[in-house]
């Protein structure tokens, strides 16, 4: 009684790793408060929900204790309880997500850029802040804007992973999530002047952007902390005027963060790729974060171009220095692992390199040696505005974290195989037909409804390099004038301009289809649906598709995901593979997930039945879209075939990061991805394997190589016939030109093993948990007045409170709410069926955790 055994990765989750003792020496005792903690996280069946009170404590006093207790955990200023937030909530955060939270959390107003690799869990550590500040309420309003195509996946990660059920502004709505309490979800309409009211809201990040729209934000009441997603759209572009100077000119994202940043006490800034074009562009962002006033665009540029030197003159070096300087005054003092290893060996020339950078008599730095000389550049490269408004995680950091079993987690690696088909002459007809119809189209188009034109004819190009049933359905609803539906497919499947310029909302898309009139193409659409109506499921990608599930599979793969852009893409697939047998199929789109039944029917499930599902390898393929899945994380899978390849490299990034995740089984990933020879899309791609190790690896400073792989297809689209070849060649020169960025690595520079280890070791257990919770449920009459809850098998419970016409199932266990969210509520606070309830202010002073725990008798 009293003992209880962990694994070790169990024994880390738990947080028992900063009670590990040293080598050679004996352990320590848990402090009273951990063994607590432990001992109570018991199952169901341990638990014994008649335990007799507590000696000398009454029901009253039991009840104003338990709640007292939970509802202040939060905003005490006790060691741990700024993880009150985590601890209740159902993720289990990785180190890296720890430090960076932390790192949020004891500098308040946070801001900060957080620049993770896809699949290093951005949103979650965000969430992590809104929850923690939400609960402690030091933050009593708070946005998030996010690109519409991830505002749901954003919505639903917040109240599934974090007890957050916040809605989505769409413009003319508030609409909060179906859940299980309200299976319709709800929407309440409301002005553009008044919903910012809500006090916790998501947004589009496009719809705000829209010069007629930036007002509500900008007259909104301040925000304690404002969340922008995929910031890298906020963006000013440099252009070479007239005179041969330089024009700034800042995009409407930009404009508006501009001013927004004045009216919000904390920002918090998420991008995977901050530096796309040029080092100023994380200039751009780190400046809407607040820098030194030293840091001006042009110190920035030099700085990272002048720190690089061998041997800098005296004058460039007290420079730099002056910029070190600036820095230390609005950082503090640079930590300890800041400093380059050579100089943690070397006191002696430390000290000579940090009194090189801190004396402001540039005489002292004259007759430096070479050697300090270096040293001090070296310094003074770790401790910049970037060191101190970035937090940037990558797969090879945590490899080496694990490397030294600092950390117990599963990271594979990938093996990309690139397949370039030949067309058939019938598919190379086509393309030449279609390409022929686009630059027709486009070139009669005059004035102000060119973009336009340019815009769905570019919406052809697309479908067609995705599948040919894609083109087909797409010009079939042309025809048909099924013009909202045109619109809808177009934004679900918007594929985001790399240079955040041509993205458009769904406003946008609306008007664009309106301007261009269909009377002007329907002998064109004819012509091209008579040829490629013969080609659906006969093309040369179906086939090549077919060889690459048996060859995944004969490699024991027992798994594969597939990715497509479009629905109708999917819909051709799931035909192809069930003519050729293959029957244990899932999908998941825009219309929700399917699972083929025995009968040859398909059966619609939603969200949660889908990835349960194919979690439980009721499928051996799931066939998806891109829109579709992102949320959906499958780190037992370890293949993938992208069917076709989105103008923009780095959606086929987010779209590996499906399966390459903390926590992949596999230890070697197989990447598939299918191009069709003879197109620009496979001209370009194939130039930029040529440069690169093409999603092999996550790309940093290399960037700017993607980047310009959707303008420079997108440039080619409109050509004339003539001019055809000479396009494609400009293209492809276009990324085979592109220089990678020198100087500014952020890989290099952001990089620390020690900052996450002290972090860890740092940390105290939250005061509060799941477990916690769970013993409340199971003493009913330490509920509020009204409430009541039943057991009703190991993990749920049948809760009732005033108000509801029925009995909710609730859990307090994360792993069982992951795979139940659709029908269970995790009872947490944040929860609408969590109780938010005291019954004299008096009561709200936070106990002693021996009280608490003795109160409810754990």
């Amino acid at each position: 009684p009293g003992v209880r055994t962990f694994s070790l990765p169990e024994a880390f989750r738990q947080e028992l790793a900063i009670y590990a003792p040293a080598e050679g020496l004996l352990p320590r005792r848990l402090p009273d408060d951990v063994r607590d903690r432990l001992l109570g996280s018991r199952d169901s069946s341990e638990a014994d929900s008649t335990a007799a009170p507590p000696p000398g404590l009454d029901l009253d006093e039991r009840r104003r204790i338990v709640w007292s207790y939970v509802l202040k955990a939060a905003a005490s200023d006790r060691p741990g309880c700024e993880r009150v937030g985590e601890a209740t909530s159902a993720v289990t955060p990785w180190p890296h997500q720890q430090r960076a939270f932390q790192r949020l959390w004891r500098q308040w107003p946070p801001r900060l850029l957080i620049a993770d690799e896809v699949g290093l869990g951005k949103t979650a550590q965000a969430g992590l802040l809104l929850r923690q500040a939400w609960l402690s309420g030091r933050a009593r309003r708070m946005l998030v804007m996010a690109p519409a195509s991830v505002l749901k996946q954003w919505q639903r990660e917040l109240r599934e992973k974090f007890g957050l059920d916040w809605p989505i502004y769409t413009g003319k709505v508030l609409e909060w999530q179906a859940t299980c309490l309200r299976p319709n979800g709800e929407n309440r309409p409301v002005g553009r002047d008044s919903w910012t009211a809500e006090p916790f809201v998501l947004v589009s990040s496009h719809l705000m952007r829209r010069h007629d729209r930036q007002h509500e934000l900008l007259e909104a009441e301040p925000y304690d902390l404002v969340v922008l997603d995929e910031a890298h759209h906020a963006r000013t572009r440099r252009e070479n005027n007239s005179s041969g100077g330089e024009r700034l000119r800042a995009n409407t994202l930009m404009q508006l963060m501009q001013q927004l940043r004045q009216r919000t006490n904390g920002l918090l800034l998420l991008t995977a790729t901050p530096m796309q074009v040029s080092e100023l562009e994380v200039w751009d962002l780190l400046a809407l974060l607040g820098m030194p006033p030293e840091w001006t665009e042009d110190a920035f540029e030099k700085f990272f171009e002048w720190v690089e030197k061998e041997n800098p003159d005296e004058a460039t070096l007290s420079y730099l220095a002056g910029l070190w300087r600036s820095s230390v005054t609005a950082f503090g003092e640079a930590p300890g692992n800041a400093m380059p290893e050579a100089l943690r060996k070397s006191p002696l020339r430390k000290r000579k390199a940090l009194r090189a950078l801190n004396d402001t008599d540039s005489l002292s730095r004259r007759n430096l040696s070479i050697e300090i000389r270096q040293a001090s550049l070296a310094l003074a490269k770790r401790w910049t505005p970037v060191q101190g408004l970035i937090s940037r995680h990558s797969r090879n950091l945590l490899r080496a974290y694990k490397q030294q079993g600092s950390m117990d987690l599963a990271i594979g690696t990938r093996h990309v195989d690139d397949r370039f088909l030949e067309s058939t002459p019938q598919e190379r007809a086509l393309y030449d037909a279609v390409e022929d119809f686009i630059s027709t189209q486009y070139a009669q188009a005059t004035g102000q409804k060119k973009s336009a034109v340019g815009f769905v004819m570019t919406i052809y190009r697309r479908r067609l390099a995705s599948s040919v049933a894609a083109l087909v359905s797409t010009l079939e609803k042309r025809m048909a004038g099924q013009q909202q539906q045109l619109e809808e497919d177009a934004a679900a499947s918007e594929d985001d301009d790399i240079t955040g310029e041509l993205t458009l909302d769904l406003e946008g898309i609306q008007s664009a289809f309106q301007e261009v009139s269909v009377q002007d193409e329907l002998v064109g659409i004819d012509v091209l649906l008579d040829q490629a109506r013969p080609l659906v499921g006969h093309d040369s990608k179906g086939a090549e598709f077919l060889k690459a599930i048996d060859e995944l599979h004969a490699q024991g793969y027992k798994q594969v995901i597939v990715f497509s852009q479009y629905t109708d893409t999917v819909d051709a697939l799931k035909a192809l593979l069930v003519s050729a047998g293959r029957t244990r199929l899932m999908t998941f789109t825009g219309r929700g997930g399917e699972l083929l039944q025995k009968g040859g029917e398909w059966k619609a499930l939603n969200r949660e039945a889908t990835k349960r599902g194919f979690k439980e390898g009721k499928a051996e393929i799931l066939l998806c879209t891109d829109a579709a899945a992102e949320g959906l994380n499958f780190q037992f899978c370890g293949a993938l075939i992208n069917y076709d390849m989105p103008w923009n490299p780095m959606r086929v990034e987010q779209r590996i990061g499906r399966i390459d995740r903390i926590g992949q089984t596999h230890e070697q990933m197989q990447i598939i991805n299918l191009h069709l020879d003879g197109t620009v899309e496979a001209d370009v791609y194939r130039a930029l394997k040529g440069r690169i190790a093409m999603f092999e690896q996550v790309v940093g400073k290399l960037q700017p190589i993607l980047a310009k792989a959707s303008s420079s297809i997108s440039q080619a689209t409109f050509a004339s016939r003539e001019q055809r070849e000479k396009a494609r060649a400009s293209a492809v020169a276009a990324v085979e030109q592109e220089p990678e960025i020198k100087g500014l690595d952020l890989d290099d520079v952001l990089q620390d093993l020690d900052a996450i280890r002290n972090v860890v070791n740092s940390l105290h257990p939250s005061p509060l948990n799941l477990a916690d919770l769970e013993a409340i449920l199971r003493q009913p009459e330490l509920l509020p007045p009204g409430c009541s809850a039943r057991p009703i098998g190991t993990y749920d419970f049948a809760w009732t409170q005033p108000g509801l016409d029925k009995e909710m199932r609730v859990t307090c266990n994360a792993c069982y709410y992951e795979d139940n969210s659709d029908s269970c509520e995790l009872w947490v606070p944040g929860s609408p069926l969590f109780p938010c309830w005291n019954d004299n202010e008096e009561h709200l002073v936070f106990p002693k955790r021996d009280d608490f725990a003795a109160a409810i008798d754990i």
